[in-house]
């Protein structure tokens, strides 16, 4: 399945970063961006994320027949009036993920994020290309959730150092759930219904 996925990932990836995301390559907006509150590792945006019970929802879209995915901003949070983010660098770490979600970033083709992988990533600021630190993650899956039972990503922030230096704690437990369209949910919907009239028909035979 893991083969599958990073098989279909590599084939979608390049046109869908270049059409479907094109768009937001400079659009920070509903990025998470990461930073620092009283010590400690921190979401500072989206408030949904940032705030308890720290778990956002995001809407899987169909990259491929079967392949369902979705891009996910990351950067460091910089505070209005100032010219450097909160951060030097943090690491997210994989806490748990569903089985048969994994997460690709944005450029590469083997899975960062998934069952039975390290799933850490850390971020560094770099203040000559600060650009660099604003990167992409792709979630995908070959098996549609539903909004009962969404597919999800539980994260925390480790590592992490703040501008001026000082280590950070690590931060609370994040939670990415990720849910069907509702396009697929009418397509799938569609597809049992089909199911279920062939049954009967064939009932009557």
């Amino acid at each position: 399945m893991k083969r599958w996925i990073t098989f279909g990932l590599t084939v979608a990836l390049s046109a869908l970063l270049r059409v479907s995301f094109a768009q937001d390559d400079h659009d920070h907006e509903g990025d998470i961006h990461l930073g620092a509150v009283d010590g400690v590792a921190a979401v500072i945006e989206p408030e949904e994320l940032a705030e308890p019970p720290y778990r956002i929802r995001y809407t899987l879209e169909e990259l491929l027949p079967g392949l369902f995915g979705v891009d996910v901003g990351w950067d460091f949070h910089i505070e209005e009036g100032d010219d450097h983010p909160q951060l030097r660098q943090v690491t997210i770490q994989q806490v748990l993920i569903s089985p048969r979600l994994v997460g690709v970033i944005e450029g590469e083709t083997d899975p960062i994020f998934g069952e039975g992988l390290t799933g850490t990533w850390t971020l560094i600021y770099d203040p000559n290309d600060p650009e660099a630190v604003h990167q992409h993650v792709i979630f995908a899956t070959d098996f549609l959730p539903t909004e009962a039972n969404p597919l999800i990503f539980q994260f925390r922030l480790v590592d992490a150092v703040a501008w001026d230096g000082t280590a950070l704690n690590n931060s609370d437990l994040y939670t990415l759930e990720f849910v069907p369209e509702p396009a697929s949910l009418l397509a799938l919907g569609a597809g049992l219904a089909g199911l279920v009239g062939l049954r009967r028909r064939g009932g009557k035979r």
